[in-house]
Order: structure tokens, then sequence, then C-alpha cells
């Protein structure tokens, strides 16, 4: 199983913010956004992380990501999305890293705050058929990609931003595929606003019977982190949950929780950050 997590995006709402660096690196309260995505395919027993990212992210992406990793077994490579052709063309950047495998693709601005996320995508990782999608129910659809399911979770109809919609649940960005789905990004066809979507390559699976959706529990937090608002918002969030259950989107903490790691090996790690942070990281530790 690989991982596959989508950086590309423009994130004009969060400019002048953006204007120096990607949205999935801006700070949510003490790390990059980026990492929580990083380490929920961590606890999920993923060790082969592929980022599709603009060029200017690069140099930032290998900076974060360094080398020093691999010697633990985890593998980050890095692919330039060259035109911002929509999210199935994104996909197909990563084709050669995913090879034959399956992969869970995530939308890097997605962020997950919960004690036991983990075993909802292990559960769905093990049981996929096709495509499995992870949904919230919100008071808004509107604002997002649309699902319709059945009582046992098939997935029946999907629609983006529908202006009246059907349901409450809302795709949250996070899909376990099958290995076809590469293929199937290779082939949609461009949409009237010019890109290729990752909507036609769901639908490709929902028109099989193949789409399953997991909704997730309340007491699983999704974040929004679209505008400057929220964006403080999350931060607050995660401070208030780290008070109380410690640290969580730190790739150290998560590689040592997985016993990729020892102790050791850990406060070695930790020494490139700073003394703050390595306090909070072994605070953490004594609340496993």
């Amino acid at each position: 199983m690989k991982g596959v997590i989508l950086t590309a995006g423009n994130a004009k709402r969060l400019r002048p913010i953006t204007n120096t660096y990607g949205k999935v690196l801006v700070p949510i309260y003490n790390k990059p956004m980026i990492f929580y995505g990083v380490c929920l395919l961590l606890q999920s027993g993923i060790r082969d992380i592929a980022f599709v990212c603009n060029e200017a992210d690069l140099p930032l992406y290998k900076k974060l990501f360094d080398k020093k990793y691999k010697q633990f077994g985890i593998n980050f490579k890095f692919f330039v999305q060259k035109k911002a052709l929509g999210t199935a063309n994104a996909l197909v950047y990563a084709q050669k890293f995913v090879g034959k495998d399956d992969f869970v693709l995530l939308f890097g601005d997605n962020i997950f705050v919960s004690n036991d996320f983990s075993s909802l995508l292990k559960k769905a990782i093990k049981n996929n058929t096709g495509l499995t999608l992870f949904a919230k129910r919100v008071p808004d659809p509107e604002r997002f990609g649309v699902i319709q399911a059945d009582a046992k979770g098939k997935v029946l109809a999907m629609e983006e931003k529908p202006q009246k919609p059907k349901s409450d649940l809302a795709s949250t960005g996070l899909y376990v595929f099958r290995n076809e789905a590469m293929a199937r990004a290779k082939v949609v066809p461009v949409s009237p606003r010019g890109e290729k979507e990752l909507t036609d390559v769901t639908l490709s699976f929902v028109g099989e019977g193949r789409a399953k959706v997991i909704t997730l529990p309340d007491e699983c937090v999704w974040l929004d982190s679209g505008t400057f608002d929220s964006l403080l918002d999350c931060s607050k969030f995660v401070k208030q949950f780290e008070a109380k259950n410690g640290l969580i989107g730190c790739i150290e903490l998560e590689m040592y929780k997985q016993k990729i790691i020892s102790m050791e090996v850990l406060k070695t790690l930790l020494k490139a950050y700073s003394q703050d942070y390595q306090d909070r990281v072994l605070k953490s530790i004594k609340k496993l």
C-alpha cells in the first residue's frame, strides 16, 4: 500500500500568506500543516509516501522530508505537477511510484483530529474492493463534494458543490483506491472548467457499485483550513487538543509510537527542533 498526498493547489484564498509557499506548508499551531497528513498515513502502516507539488515548493519539501527518514524505512518521493490541469492529472504524476500497488490518496490541506482515526483507515484499507471514501456530516454541504449512500454505506451518487444538496455527507478528501484508479485518472476528459477532475475517477467506481463511504463519528474532527479565520480556529483547536492528549502531527513521535525508532534515536532526531518542541514531545510520551 502506497500513500499519495496532493499539494499543488494555488490557495488563492489564503494570499498573501501563500505568496511565499504553498498552503500545506502553512503552520497549524506548532508544525507545518502537511505533517498531520503524513502522520495519518504512518499510523495506518504506510511507509512509502509521494507528494505531488508545484515546482516552487519542491525545495521546501525536500528540506522538510530529507533523507534522514529513509534509514528507518520511510521513503518520501516528490513529483512536480507541471501544469495545473486538475486533481486527476496531479494523481497521474505518481503513477510510476504507485506501480501495481493500491494506494491511499489524501488532499494535503485536510486535517483529522481523533484519538483513534488510524483504526478506521486500516479497516478501510483491508476491506476496500474499489474505492472507499471518508465523509463527515456537515451543516453546509453545498461547499463540498456531496455523497449519497444507502444504509450499508454503498455510494449511490456524488455531486460537486451542488446548489441543492441531497445529503449532508461531505467528502473529506481522503480516499482508498484500488490500483486501477491510476489508469482511469489518465483517461478522464477535461471538464468544462478546463481540468481533469478526480470526481470522474470516483464516479467510475460508483457506476460499478464498487464505492463505499465511511462516515466519520462525531468525536473525529475534520478541520477546515481554507480561510484566514478557519486557519486560526484550526490552530486553536489543535492547541487545546494537544494540551489534553499530547502532540499530534509530529513525525518523530509517530515513528516512536509505531516502534520504528527507539527513545534514544527519537531524542537524537529531536535535536533539530527547539527545546520547547522537544519538551512537548517527551511530555506527550508520558501520556501514552
